[in-house]
């Protein structure tokens, strides 16, 4: 079949599954047969990494090709301005029919930041309602949630939850438009909110996994005194600080991770379904397949649970794409999901208008070499509220935290980052100039400072409003249910 100058687009997303635990991706834990098979046929990215480790921040990046810090992204309560194009957008110029199906996460009154239409509704609240609550007085020490029981093995096993419920109805969102998809180039973008926590089962996959032999984590005996400020802030928001060593007890870690691996299976499958009806419908020649996630899961590792950490568990994603008429392969060089909308809107055939803060990996998909440019993950809401950055060059990775010491990390020969190299003289020059990536004026590290705080006290003000008005912003799909089925 010959394929289109403009290929269909198919674009699925997995909720915070880190690499290192698929299959494909070379990890253990999850079996991952249809994701191994793409892979074998595809250009697999074994360093990509999410611009930020958090779901709103994250997907900010990967609509718009700009830094969260440009987004002004920085919690899961944040909205980004509906004048920023997204690669949504530009598809749908270039003649797309561009359509989502799952979650996304948008905050605020724009609900399709240039989705022609979503096939359902978003899983999680549109309003300001996931930001950082204003501690009491300033209170330091103040921690407003606890995510410790979601990774204890009493809460973890076989079962139904919203979230698997979701998942089931984004599928069928998604396969009912594959099998009607319209002739004219589309771009579907499927999203589904797991393997993201509770690690509640379908009892089929758990089954299979729930006597895995899967590998835990090490601790070094002096674990809590490596533990940076930002660790801290981050152990405190999670609730570690009092109920850390639970995480750490063997139970819960395989647990956690037995229940990480069967969703991971689940997620896996759905893809496979996915593919099978591309194959059915003789679409499969003519479309590129992307399958990525917005950040990883730190499952344990370090004694630490969620995202938000800026270490690889937390920071790394899974990335493939399937170009038709590519060879398939491995790129080794770091990337960024930030790359993803300057690789599509360059697919389309389009141009951006301004510059983008990512760049196109569509000539790495097609065989040519890709330079070394720095890769920034950054974090600066809930836990932290600072700015907070981690670059990522060749083997080197620096971790900074505003007002904090640095960390330097080689990646090649301590691939857990438990050895920090920062202020050694012989490396001076290497953490001068991971250093500069951040405070040499790309990034403006003083209104990130103010801004994470001031934009507080006015959200709080409209949450209160709108739950005094009853309003909300939450998307409600029109299902057109009156020309469905049959009616005549």
């Amino acid at each position: 079949m010959a394929v289109r100058t403009r290929p269909n687009i198919l674009l699925i997303m997995a909720d915070q599954m880190t690499p290192f635990m698929l299959e494909a991706c070379g990890g253990t834990g999850a079996r991952t047969r249809h994701l191994t098979r793409l892979a074998g046929r595809a250009v697999q990215f074994t360093n990509a990494y999410t611009p930020s480790p958090i779901c709103v921040p994250a997907r900010s990046c990967f609509m718009t090709g700009l830094y969260t810090s440009t987004t002004g992204c920085y919690d899961n309560g944040d909205p980004y301005h509906s004048f920023l194009p997204t690669f949504a957008h530009y598809l749908t110029n270039a003649g797309y029919e561009t359509v989502l199906s799952g979650k996304m996460h948008f905050i605020g009154a724009d609900q399709l930041h240039g989705f022609q239409r979503r096939l359902n509704p978003d899983i999680y609240p549109s309003g300001f309602l996931w930001s950082y609550p204003l501690p009491p007085d300033g209170d330091a020490s103040f921690q407003a949630f606890d995510f410790t029981p979601q990774y204890l093995a009493e809460n973890i096993g076989p079962g139904w939850s919203k979230e698997l419920q979701y998942d089931e109805e984004t599928q069928f969102r998604a396969l009912e438009y594959l099998r009607h998809a319209p002739d004219t180039p589309w771009m579907l973008t499927v999203s589904f909110t797991n393997p993201h926590p509770p690690y509640v089962v379908p009892r089929p996959y758990w089954e299979m996994y729930k006597d895995a032999d899967i590998p835990l984590p090490d601790y070094p005996a002096d674990m809590d005194a490596r533990y940076s400020e930002f660790d801290h802030a981050l152990r405190r928001w999670h609730g570690l600080h009092q109920r850390g060593h639970e995480v750490r007890d063997p139970r819960n870690l395989i647990a956690m991770r037995r229940g990480f691996a069967a969703l991971a299976h689940y997620v896996d499958d759905k893809i496979g379904a996915l593919l099978e009806v591309l194959d059915e419908t003789g679409q499969r020649d003519e479309t590129v397949i992307i399958v990525t996630s917005d950040h990883g899961e730190m499952l344990g590792e370090k004694g630490l649970i969620q995202k938000r950490s800026l270490y690889e568990w937390s920071a790394r994603i899974p990335l493939i794409i399937d170009l038709p008429g590519a060879a398939p392969g491995r790129v080794d060089t770091p990337v960024s999901l930030l790359d993803l909308p300057a690789t599509l809107i360059e697919l389309s055939g389009q141009t951006p208008v301004a510059p983008l803060e990512g760049r196109s990996l569509l000539g790495a998909v097609r065989g040519q070499e890709l330079d070394t440019v720095p890769i920034v993950s950054e974090y600066h809401g809930e836990g932290i509220m600072r700015p907070s950055f981690m670059v990522r060059l060749g083997d080197w990775k620096y971790h900074y935290c505003h007002g904090s010491a640095p960390q330097l990390y080689n990646l090649a020969r301590d691939p857990g980052e438990w050895h920090n190299r920062a202020g050694e003289p012989d490396l001076a020059e290497t953490e001068a100039r991971l250093d500069r990536v951040i405070t040499g004026g790309s990034f403006d590290l003083e209104r990130i400072a103010r801004e994470v705080w001031e934009r507080l006290p006015l959200k709080q003000v409209v949450n209160a409003a709108m739950q005094r008005n009853g309003t909300a912003w939450d998307y409600r799909p029109d299902p057109d249910s009156g020309r469905a089925y049959i009616r005549s």
